[in-house]
């Protein structure tokens, strides 16, 4: 047997968890197909959508006009599932992996083999976490490379909830997150659904504050224009906008523009310069690096109280 196959207890978590183990990799391998399907969707989108045999024309797609006109409208479904079904099925893989090891007493007769009980949990996590975490970058990764192909056809950005979490590693730590929810839940109710619910919910919650304060976790960029308001470049996400006092303040616009009052709320402030915060397309990895360490240690502080947990039960 070769030196890096699975021994041991690894060998037994694999064997007693196949069917997952193969659901897991059929599921991966249809997002991977459906992701490659997008990028070449992309490609023939980045092309002009007129049939072949126009005349006049440098290109043409061998599609007939309109097929592709819902790549846009793919990718963003693409990315509200890569974003959500992760973290669901992670939370519930969990919640049946300790749950189905407790009741069918397997992790008892582990544990008489020399086996300690941390040591079986430890196991039970890192196994599918592995995985989780592998099969998701490279989900990541595939989602990335269909996304780039034609950026001008897409209607989201890199700042939209969705696209964010699957662009980077923020998408497996939420998973990864889940899977340490579902495990503690199934070790204090040792029944699949509660626990996986508690996952579900907990892991909800994060990805919605997340989603909520993740401006706040890089210190936005400024710009200052005098007499009118200006533009910042498309891939960069406005925060806020507003008026420079003579004196330095920054004040929110209290009106949007052409509103009756707006030229009064203009001239009441003395203003004469706008501002405008932002985040540039360059802090989308400093915004990501972060959320993701927040997650994974959130992930690990779930990790240790479902090791005190099984401590408690099991002293």
């Amino acid at each position: 047997m070769s030196a890096l196959a699975p021994r041991g207890l690894t060998w037994t978590v694999l064997r007693v968890h196949r069917a997952g183990l193969l659901a897991g990799t059929a599921l991966f391998a249809l997002s991977a197909a459906a992701l490659v399907w997008l990028y070449g969707a992309g490609q023939e989108a980045a092309r002009t959508d007129t049939p072949c045999g126009s005349t006049g024309l440098p290109s043409c797609s061998p599609f007939p006009p309109g097929l592709l006109d819902d790549f846009s409208g793919n990718m963003s479904r693409a990315a509200t599932l890569l974003a959500w079904a992760p973290p669901l099925l992670a939370g519930f893989a969990g919640a049946a992996l300790i749950c189905g090891e407790l009741r069918r007493g397997t992790a008892g007769l582990v544990w008489t083999q020399s086996v300690t009980p941390r040591r079986w949990l430890a196991t039970e996590l890192l196994v599918p976490a592995v995985g989780i975490a592998a099969g998701l970058t490279a989900l990541s990764l595939l989602y990335r490379r269909a996304r780039g192909t034609d950026a001008a056809a897409l209607g989201d950005r890199w700042y939209y909830p969705d696209v964010f979490v699957a662009l980077g590693p923020a998408l497996p730590a939420y998973a990864l997150l889940a899977l340490a929810l579902g495990a503690l839940g199934a070790l204090l109710t040792r029944r699949v659904l509660p626990a996986g619910g508690i996952a579900l919910a907990v892991t909800g919650l994060v990805m919605v504050l997340g989603e909520r304060w993740r401006d706040r976790l890089w210190p936005p960029a400024e710009v200052v224009w005098k007499n009118s308001r200006g533009e910042v470049g498309g891939g960069s996400w406005g925060l806020e906008h507003g008026l420079v006092t003579p004196t330095g303040r920054r004040i929110p616009e209290c009106l949007e523009a052409g509103t009756p009052g707006q030229a009064w709320c203009y001239e009441a402030r003395s203003a004469r310069q706008w501002y405008e915060l932002y985040h540039p397309g360059s802090h989308f990895w400093p915004l990501q690096l972060v959320e993701t360490g927040i997650v994974l240690a959130l992930a690990a502080l779930a990790t240790l109280i479902a090791f005190r947990v099984l401590r408690r039960h099991h002293a």
